[in-house]
């Protein structure tokens, strides 16, 4: 499906704006599964439930809570808090410039620097558009009950920095909504 990220791609090096959804998105499925490694990829407009259907044949689960079965696991990861963000593995994004970026990678410890593919979550759809994840997955028997996250919503001076200079490299021209 490569031909669909070429056009996502050159949607976004032309647009003057983009507000991102698994429908405009249109790109679905699970990417490579690695049930002996615990480890599964899949592209962002996958629905939640497919992903779980696909673990549930080998008694494994996303470790962290999802509302809504529905729901994209792109939208869950643009949302996202601190649960999903300590499953995340890798990530696959095109950036404001139309560049397709990779981050992390399907091991536990890749990571040298910043862990772009965690700070991503959370963002909302305003720093780039997120079209692969990798997460570890667990054996259902060690997962108890999976209960929503505390999230706070406050802005700190730092935050607002931080957030400011993400936009700045992952954005610069400003076209995530």
């Amino acid at each position: 499906m490569l031909d669909r990220l070429a056009q996502l791609q050159e949607e976004i090096q032309h647009a003057s704006a983009v507000h991102i959804d698994s429908q405009w998105l249109n790109y679905s499925g699970v990417q490579e599964y690695y049930s002996e490694e615990l480890v599964i990829s899949v592209k962002a407009g996958t629905p939640i439930a497919e992903i779980n259907n696909t673990l549930k044949k080998n008694n494994q689960i996303l470790p962290f809570y999802v509302e809504d079965g529905q729901q994209s696991i792109g939208a869950a990861y643009a949302n996202g808090a601190q649960d999903l963000s300590d499953s995340v593995l890798g990530v696959q994004i095109i950036d404001g410039a139309g560049d397709l970026l990779n981050f992390g990678g399907q091991v536990m410890k890749n990571v040298a620097g910043y862990d772009v593919s965690r700070m991503l979550v959370g963002s909302q759809g305003l720093l780039a558009v997120i079209t692969q994840i990798s997460f570890k997955v667990m054996p259902s028997s060690y997962v108890g009950d999976l209960k929503p996250s505390i999230k706070t919503n406050e802005s700190s001076p730092l935050r607002q920095s931080v957030e400011e200079r993400l936009k700045a490299v992952f954005d610069p021209r400003g076209i995530f909504k």
